[in-house]
């Protein structure tokens, strides 16, 4: 009943100041106030964020760092293509539980591991909660001890998701500043397991990540509501091979379930050797092709030209033109109105003819804030302006459809 309670206070309380509620908290003496503040802010991150989560009210939310530190519903979901039936999974850096909830839906079993009890605690609630009883709450830390105890092939994946803030609260990018590190304790979860997923900054070099994780045998670059997430690289017991010639996705997830995406599957050696057209500005016509987040991000510049029959607007513009629709393509499509140069005229004109006109400026020496206030215009959901460099080296405006 108490509980009940509690669920009903969250629910009915969701939209109320957490100030207010703190403040006027002897109203509700048979409430825990801070507990119920920290779950009425935690379902309001996670309403966007991890739906299936805020549609369970009874949830607990206990820090607000790994609730802005877990995966997105989205993207742990994702993650589910790793494992199969049969697999038994640790998930090594338990957090909020995200991963593990998510892992558990297409494994057999999956085992947390955290060093927080509190969290330990939340994981314990929430699990159950969630209808997912093939998890277990180990409260534990990550240490080579730790590992040392675990017998050889006690499982089949072990996932990992370091924590990537320095002992000052900064954030820290080189996987040896992560806490675990993984590159001292890669032999030991080797032993443990024949494959280790983890998850890296999405600001990770790959070619660093790469050189750093002789074992790593793929790479999935993850993008979602136009956003480069996550950097997930798959290591296997007993892998070798050059870092060029390892197999790199650029995925774009489409939906909150992660059912549909769009992929770009290549790796460094064919990017190195590929050879991109450019495209004259004149012969800036039909499409324009933005890339995915995670296509940028996984460093394929010139192979979706080769790939897609499209030309680079320029060799430093990573976007493409042709006159088709690849509807396959990771990234949007946006048809052509017109292609103007940036002078003073066009500048005149501009406001003018597009009144409305969304803004955006690449390998441009604008922003794209101090475009829009030189053009005058102001945003739009129907029609959008790329501002850029061509191959020779002059200025366009690229005004497309959105």
């Amino acid at each position: 009943m108490a509980y009940q309670k509690f669920t009903e206070f969250i629910i009915a309380h969701e939209a109320d100041s957490p100030a207010e509620l703190m403040l006027h908290r002897e109203r509700w003496p048979d409430i825990d106030m801070t507990e119920a503040v920290k779950c009425i802010q935690g379902r309001v991150k996670a309403r966007s964020k991890l739906p299936l989560w805020y549609a369970e009210p009874g949830l607990l939310y206990p820090q607000s760092l790994p609730l802005e530190q877990c995966s997105s519903q989205a993207t742990a979901l994702y993650k589910q293509r790793f494992v199969s039936s049969g697999d038994r999974v640790a998930d090594l850096t338990g957090g909020l539980g995200v991963d593990s909830w998510s892992l558990s839906q297409a494994a057999a079993s999956v085992d947390y591991f955290e060093r927080s009890e509190e969290l330990c605690a939340c994981a314990r609630h929430n699990f159950s909660a969630l209808g997912r009883s093939n998890i277990t709450v180990c409260h534990a830390e990550t240490t080579p001890e730790m590992l040392g105890n675990i017998p050889s092939d006690s499982y089949s994946l072990i996932y990992l998701d370091p924590a990537r803030r320095g002992k000052n609260g900064g954030r820290v990018y080189s996987l040896r500043d992560c806490e675990p590190d993984i590159t001292a304790l890669c032999p030991e979860l080797l032993r443990i397991a024949p494959r280790i997923l983890l998850k890296a900054s999405p600001m990770a070099d790959i070619r660093v990540l790469l050189s750093e994780l002789p074992e790593a045998a793929e790479v999935r670059i993850v993008s979602h509501n136009n956003e480069c997430k996550e950097v997930l690289l798959l290591m296997q017991r007993g892998h070798s091979a050059s870092p060029e010639d390892i197999p790199i996705t650029a995925v774009e997830i489409l939906d909150d379930s992660a059912s549909q995406t769009a992929v770009f599957h290549f790796s460094l050696r064919e990017e190195t050797e590929a050879v991109a057209e450019l495209a004259a500005p004149s012969e800036i016509t039909g499409f324009l092709y933005e890339p995915s987040p995670a296509l940028l991000k996984s460093g394929a510049f010139k192979l979706p030209a080769v790939r897609f029959g499209l030309r680079k607007i320029s060799a430093s513009t990573h976007f493409y033109v042709g006159n088709s629709v690849y509807k396959d393509f990771p990234g949007k499509i946006r048809r052509i109105v017109e292609v103007l140069p940036f002078n003073k005229a066009a500048i005149r004109d501009f406001r003018k003819k597009y009144p409305s006109c969304s803004v955006t400026a690449r390998n441009f020496p604008m922003t794209s804030e101090e475009l829009r206030r030189r053009l005058g215009t102001s945003e739009s959901d129907t029609l959008r302006v790329l501002a850029t460099t061509a191959s020779d080296s002059s200025r366009l405006l690229i005004i497309t459809t959105i």
